[in-house]
């Protein structure tokens, strides 16, 4: 029988949670990684309204970590990102925290992640508005990623940049000076200046939660350590087509930081998976290898990237920025192409379906060919503070209305 994550949830997660102290997000995450399209999520009756069919479904979890309630989600994703993305070649461009912050992540995540957010965007954009090296307002679109392959914390901003920027005055669109988009030392060092500088000012302000066992001197000498010593900043070649890369983020954006494919195998004490490790006859991460975790400490590691509520990992900045809608359009026209129409935007789900190999007629009556309807779809459990079913006065009988 084949590993799947919900399966491990559902064997180890019970005892796991009784034994840690998770988070309310961590608690949630598990409850619905473990119970998704099962009977603990709750039912909903589908019925053809001509009274051929009627079925019994349990709910989805529809989790932002569940990789069974997500590929819908992140195909929609990409195809409203596809057609906002300028016809322009653009650079991949990766910022990564030095692991001696990682402590302070865990302890302010969504805070942590604004700033380095704000940091990353601001360094390019106030270098590429500079003539040196553009002169123009460029597009970024950003992804925050906080595992690494062997699902350890590795906490990094992903971001597409254009090659060029739209003219501020002229309306003109302006191409990159250099090849390389920009000189990798100068960006790092300013990136570098400004997360310092954010988190030195939130130290001050007593903004952050500081880890056990730590004082605000030792973080304020520990950042001040870090300001004389490089950080790793990567600015890859330019891409003639951005959706590669587009393509690359959506895979990360929703889903979980490790998909069942990577799964191998499970004893009930280990759990065995693959991961890319550097090729040495090329050079790139084509190489594979095979890890072993304890059960507790691959739950530990998959949990600890569960983003917490409300915090945007994929954000938009300047020209892909949400309310740059008409600068965005000129930067189009200054590209001698047609912004696509808003319909655009949507993905066809019946198309959809048949791409993955999938047909739409699982949502229509096999009879009359009339859409399935919903009856009786109650909100998710976590919603409420009690685990408990709905109350018998709420509650249906699912076997009257399906022999009815």
């Amino acid at each position: 029988m084949s590993v799947t994550i919900q399966g491990l949830f559902q064997l180890h997660f019970g005892a796991f949670s009784r034994s840690r102290g998770l988070s309310l997000d961590q608690q949630k995450a598990g409850f619905c990684l473990q119970g998704c399209r099962t009977q603990s999520m709750g039912q909903h009756l589908r019925f053809c309204p001509q009274g051929h069919v009627r079925e019994v479904v349990d709910n989805s979890c529809r989790h932002r970590c569940c990789q069974r309630c997500n590929a819908y989600q992140r195909q929609q994703w990409l195809q409203r990102w596809s057609n906002r993305l300028l016809p322009c070649p653009h650079h991949h461009v990766i910022f990564t925290v030095p692991h001696e912050l990682l402590d302070l992540w865990r302890f302010n995540r969504a805070f942590f992640a604004s700033c380095l957010f704000q940091a990353a965007s601001q360094a390019l954009r106030e270098l590429m508005a500079d003539p040196k090296y553009c002169g123009g307002r460029v597009g970024l679109l950003a992804a925050l990623h906080t595992w690494s392959q062997t699902l350890a914390a590795h906490v990094h901003l992903h971001v597409l940049v254009t090659a060029g920027g739209l003219c501020e005055t002229s309306g003109r669109w302006l191409e990159a000076t250099k090849e390389c988009l920009l000189p990798r030392k100068v960006l790092m060092i300013v990136f570098r200046g400004k997360l310092r500088s954010l988190l030195l000012q939130a130290l001050a302000g007593d903004q952050l939660t500081l880890p056990p066992g730590t004082s605000h001197n030792r973080w304020v000498g520990e950042l001040n350590r870090l300001g004389r010593v490089p950080w790793n900043v990567k600015v890859f070649g330019r891409y003639q087509h951005a959706r590669g890369v587009a393509n690359y983020l959506a895979r990360y954006m929703r889903g979980g930081p490790i998909g069942d494919h990577r799964l191998l195998k499970t004893n009930g004490e280990q759990v065995l998976f693959r991961y890319r490790v550097p090729n040495q006859r090329t050079g790139d991460r084509s190489g594979q290898a095979v890890m072993a975790l304890e059960s507790a400490e691959f739950l530990r590691r998959y949990l600890e990237h569960v983003p917490p509520k409300g915090l945007q990992t994929v954000r938009g900045y300047g020209l892909y920025s949400g309310n740059q809608h008409s600068r965005l359009s000129e930067a189009f026209e200054a590209l001698g192409r047609q912004r696509p129409s808003p319909e655009q935007d949507q993905l066809d789900l019946a198309s959809w379906l048949a791409e993955i190999g999938l047909s739409a007629d699982a949502q229509c009556c096999p009879v009359c060919g009339c859409k399935l309807e919903i009856h009786h779809q109650y909100q998710r459990p976590w919603r409420k503070l009690a685990r408990s079913p709905p109350p018998p006065s709420v509650q249906v009988d699912f076997e009257r209305l399906i022999l009815a």
